[in-house]
């Protein structure tokens, strides 16, 4: 089972490298990588199957509130729900 939390550790350290060569290739902030949600949506997963297949309560706890919502900001600003241009945390109606 270690080799999730291996998985994990990696993808959390690597997860951000595919969006910092996104910067530089585009010289753009504006997009943003889908790689880096793969890789972080892969470590969460992995993380979960640790920490449920080691059955310690309180990282188990502590671990499905963090990667709940994580997987929400990730999806949120994946879909496009976070709108930051206009400071109001939703999309604007075009009209």
């Amino acid at each position: 089972m270690e080799i999730f939390c291996t998985i994990y550790y990696i993808c959390s350290y690597i997860q951000t490298v595919p969006q910092v060569i996104k910067l530089i290739k585009t010289k753009s902030s504006n997009d943003y990588s889908l790689w880096q949600v793969f890789l972080g949506l892969f470590g969460l997963i992995c993380w979960s199957i640790y920490i449920f297949t080691t059955q310690q309560s309180v990282i188990v706890y502590v671990g499905t509130v963090i990667d709940l919502l994580l997987v929400l900001l990730v999806d949120g600003l994946v879909l496009g729900f976070f709108d930051f241009k206009n400071k109001k945390g939703y999309k604007a109606d075009e009209n």
